[in-house]
């Protein structure tokens, strides 16, 4: 059928949807139709008595008048009965079939449609409308289905091919069916198998679990005889250490000659060094054994402060609002921290410690009026050993601080005073109220 030929046929389209309008009407003029449209059966009702088209393409559902009563109107007046009517549905079922026969259809079609099918429909419809012209009207014939009487008056052409369209659609939706079943059976294989792989996976995580914990509880059970071990040992090692310290100090107090008196001062002082080294394997043998706790700064601070009575220890006005995530040991970190600075910084009178949001962090500062730290020794004074002292101050400091993911440098001026700063990432703090 050429183009030429369908620019003749003008076809009407009764739709609701502006969507589907236009997607009808796209199709259709790219065929060569004449298309004009109405948005419901009423307005495509009085389009058809001003000018009739050579067919109807119309939807069931429609506001005021719906597609059937549309085309019974058409189908029941004598100036319009012999126009096509092609209704186009979302429904499909025997009673959609007899509703068309009882209103007189010349065909259907299902939504989603395809252009060649919708096309092809047409020009079947247009090739037998000249048939239709001499076939006399039938008697109503009275079909009883879904416990309703429904009269039709088609002629046989009609209903054949009505009938026949119904069967192709019967045929194309089972084969769509039939497709459908065949990929879900596919889906389905590959879901039994990815089911057996994730057995399999669970199991070999089950089987890894299993050994982890037994592992773990090895791990555990050795490091309970360790941490025992190590508890005794100490033990016995501070009881000599202070039946030591006693000898010495009777030793001293007999007054012995200088150059022994001396020997016994080096004594204690390295007695005194050894007892704060066993003091330090203890705290070291704690950390990171208790969870991790939230500690309000401004307390912390506070009752730190407390301890040390010949310095001023200030805080900054926005300390009181920090909580950080630390180590329970976090006490030792700045007991340490104030503890050092009084040791070495000379003529430490004022301890500042403040706050400052740095980006996405906070940084801590504790900051002295001492003798500050020389640029060459502000990364050795973290190592362990370094110092005056036993040197295991301020790597315990460090040592605590990692847990939690907090860093500590040294940034102060020497000759101005030394100062600490704690960065705490923005996970580690919050602001309360």
């Amino acid at each position: 059928m050429t183009k030429n030929k369908n620019n003749s046929v003008s076809i009407l389209i009764a739709e609701d949807s502006k969507t589907q309008v236009e997607i009808l009407r796209h199709l259709l003029e790219s065929d060569g139709y004449s298309v004009k449209v109405a948005y419901n059966g009423r307005e495509a009702l009085d389009q058809i008595k001003k000018e009739q088209p050579d067919l109807v393409l119309t939807d069931v559902m429609m506001p005021e008048m719906n597609g059937y009563e549309l085309c019974k109107n058409l189908k029941s007046d004598p100036d319009t009965s012999s126009i096509p009517v092609i209704l186009v549905t979302q429904l499909f079922d025997p009673q959609d079939v007899l509703s068309g026969l009882e209103c007189g259809a010349d065909n259907f079609i299902i939504k989603p449609y395809e252009k060649d099918c919708l096309l092809e429909r047409i020009r079947l419809i247009q090739d037998d409308k000249n048939q239709y012209l001499d076939v006399p009207a039938q008697p109503d014939v009275p079909v009883f289905f879904g416990g309703k009487v429904h009269y039709i008056s088609s002629n046989r052409q009609k209903i054949l091919n009505i009938l026949l369209s119904t069967y192709e659609i019967a045929i194309n939706k089972n084969n769509e069916l039939n497709e459908a079943k065949d990929r879900i059976a596919l889906v389905n294989d590959q879901l039994s198998d990815a089911n057996d792989e994730l057995i399999r996976i669970n199991e070999d995580l089950k089987n890894e679990i299993s050994e982890r914990k037994r592992v773990e509880l090895s791990l555990s059970q050795a490091n309970k005889k360790i941490n025992l071990l190590s508890s005794i040992t100490r033990h016995d090692m501070k009881n000599t250490m202070m039946a030591l310290l006693s000898y010495n100090e009777l030793a001293r107090m007999d007054e012995p000659e200088q150059k022994f008196q001396d020997y016994l001062e080096r004594e204690n002082s390295l007695l005194s060094r050894l007892s704060a080294q066993i003091e330090f394997t203890r705290l070291y043998e704690e950390l990171g054994v208790k969870g991790a706790v939230w500690v309000d700064l401004g307390r912390l601070i506070t009752e730190q402060g407390r301890t040390f009575t010949t310095v001023s220890i200030s805080s900054g006005p926005d300390l009181k609002y920090y909580e950080i995530f630390v180590d329970p040991l976090i006490e030792k970190v700045f007991y340490n921290l104030f503890d050092n600075a009084i040791r070495h910084g000379e003529h430490v009178t004022n301890i500042l410690i403040d706050t400052c949001e740095k980006n996405d962090n906070l940084e801590i500062y504790i900051k002295d009026d001492g003798a500050g730290v020389a640029d060459v020794d502000k990364e050795k004074i973290f190592g362990r050993g370094y110092g005056k002292n036993t040197g295991l101050g301020l790597f315990l400091v460090r040592e605590i601080l990692s847990i939690t993911g907090i860093s500590i440098i040294e940034d102060g001026r020497q000759g101005k005073g030394a100062c600490f700063v704690l960065t705490v990432p923005k996970a580690n703090f919050r602001k309360t109220s």
